[in-house]
């Protein structure tokens, strides 16, 4: 075992004192807009630290470590097309502030006042069974890296992943999004110590000249260029930038950091500053990945790899402080994302299917509960599912199965006068067929024939998720402009609700 008593007093008091500030935050949710926005109160710092947090987990490290190990440098390009996206989003407030403005809770809530209350309905799902499919691998990846590092064995993992789901939904269902900034920002301080301690001792390990070197050996120019790698190549690079920004701004536990903040000003800004850091957070463990190559050569687990360099260089005492700021990202990652899709399909999916409104303790109850649930669901799903290509993939496929659809429909809707429900309802659903095609027909990859073999080339389906989804939306808002007349969102004005609690205001 890797880890001492040192390492793990650490350990236990970091995660004591984070459950316990968490639950503490209970006290400040007065209403729903308390529990589901902070109150519409966070300001850029604490904005930015807590979107930070929420962007990079353990997950996060996983699938960049895993993807550095296996593409060598040429997957950083990945780095500066985040960073890019970002910029785009915090320099113009490019669909962030004009949701702001509108006091949204949800992102399907703007579809009810832009389309109609059906469009809400069928975008809730599609964004809720997309956010749950692609967080659905989170417990097991870090399941995996906290077994390796702490050297608990391959036999522990499902015992990790228990006690972690325990203690993210304890304070997460509890104090709604209050808990969730609170946190955040102590494990964004925590996070960014752990990085830098890792990063040292990883170079002490192995220098920068021996990491270049093995790439070179190992992958040739294809470890230097993310154009000439299989893994990437000019498709995978545009569906990237288109995605980069559509899923930045439709990410419902990220965009939820915007309209948790003070201003539309605010949440534009807590995007920009919040990309400064972009290319670095995913650039770092890119490197870990390539290190642990240049280490332990190509035979070990391409997943394991990293956990293991990290458990392998990184002293007692570190250790434990190490993987307590590992554990934050991922802590952050998991409330955030549990929050944000249990309040979709409350508000969005549940609620408009009732006769009657549901109440403010009602809908934070039923937000409680779906959480849990959805807490379930990631334990059984990463215990059995294997997922079809790399990790990240998987992660890129399953965003993009509701964030092409939204793309489509939400820019069309905040800067297309023409854009109308059937254009939605199309944008929608064509944005969805291409990445639900790749994950069904992935798993009979060997029985397909050859013509189709395409439609399982994960960057293909994804670049046209986003092509299909736009077509859809511009098709068929123009062939129906007589039969279904645009719905023109009127003058923001204080006191009109949507239902479900909205309000509509400037």
């Amino acid at each position: 075992m890797n880890f001492h008593l040192i390492d793990w007093l650490i350990l236990i008091i970091y995660l004591a004192g984070t459950v316990y500030v968490g639950l503490r935050a209970r006290k400040y949710v007065e209403n729903m807009e308390g529990y589901y926005v902070a109150g519409r109160k966070v300001k850029v710092a604490l904005g930015s630290a807590t979107l930070i947090a929420t962007e990079i987990g353990v997950v996060t490290f996983m699938y960049f470590g895993q993807l550095g190990f296996l593409t060598g440098f040429s997957c950083f390009i990945l780095g500066v097309i985040g960073f890019l996206g970002y910029m785009v989003i915090g320099k113009t407030g490019f669909i962030v502030s004009g949701l702001r403005r509108l006091k949204v809770i949800t992102i399907p809530e703007f579809y009810q006042l832009r389309y109609s209350k059906s469009v809400r309905w069928f975008g809730g799902v599609l964004l809720f069974l997309g956010g749950v499919l692609n967080m659905g691998i989170f417990l097991r990846f870090d399941g995996i890296f906290l077994s390796e590092a702490m050297g608990l064995g391959e036999q522990a993992r499902a015992i990790v992943m228990v006690i972690m789901l325990i203690i993210v939904i304890s304070y997460t269902v509890l104090g709604g999004m209050f808990s969730v900034v609170i946190t955040d920002f102590i494990q964004f301080v925590i996070l960014t110590f752990g990085m830098l301690i890792s990063t040292v001792f990883v170079l002490a390990k192995v220098n920068l000249n021996t990491i270049a070197s093995t790439v070179v050996q190992q992958y040739g120019t294809q470890g230097l260029s993310p154009i000439t790698n299989p893994q990437f190549g000019w498709t995978f690079i545009i569906w990237m930038l288109i995605g980069s920004v559509a899923i930045s701004a439709l990410n419902q536990p990220a965009v939820s950091k915007s309209f948790a903040s003070e201003t539309p000003e605010v949440g534009r800004k807590v995007f920009l500053y919040t990309g400064l850091t972009l290319g670095g957070r995913y650039m770092i463990p890119m490197l870990w990945g390539v290190a642990a190559l240049a280490v332990f050569g190509s035979h070990i687990n391409s997943l394991v790899a990293m956990p293991r360099l990290l458990a392998s260089v990184v002293p007692s005492g570190l250790l434990g402080l190490m993987v307590a700021g590992m554990l934050a990202a991922s802590m952050s990652t998991y409330s955030a994302y549990l929050l944000a899709w249990s309040t979709v399909a409350t508000r969005d999916v549940v609620a408009p299917l009732l006769k009657s409104k549901l109440s403010d303790e009602q809908s934070v109850t039923m937000t409680r509960v779906i959480a849990a649930l959805i807490g379930i669901f990631m334990l059984v799903f990463g215990l059995f599912y294997r997922i079809p290509s790399t990790a990240f993939q998987y992660l890129a496929i399953t965003g993009a199965m509701y964030a092409a659809g939204a793309f489509a429909c939400v820019v069309a809707g905040l800067y297309w006068k023409k854009a109308n429900t059937v254009g939605a309802y199309s944008g929608l659903a064509f944005g969805a067929v291409a990445p639900v095609a790749f994950l069904l027909l992935s798993l009979f990859k060997d029985s397909l024939p050859k013509n189709l073999l395409f439609l399982v080339d994960v960057n293909v389906s994804g670049f046209l998720s986003f092509v299909l989804a736009a077509v859809g939306m511009v098709v068929g808002s123009l062939a129906t402009q007589k039969t279904h007349p645009p719905v023109i969102i009127p003058e923001p004005s204080y006191g009109k609700q949507l239902e479900g609690g909205t309000h509509v205001s400037s």
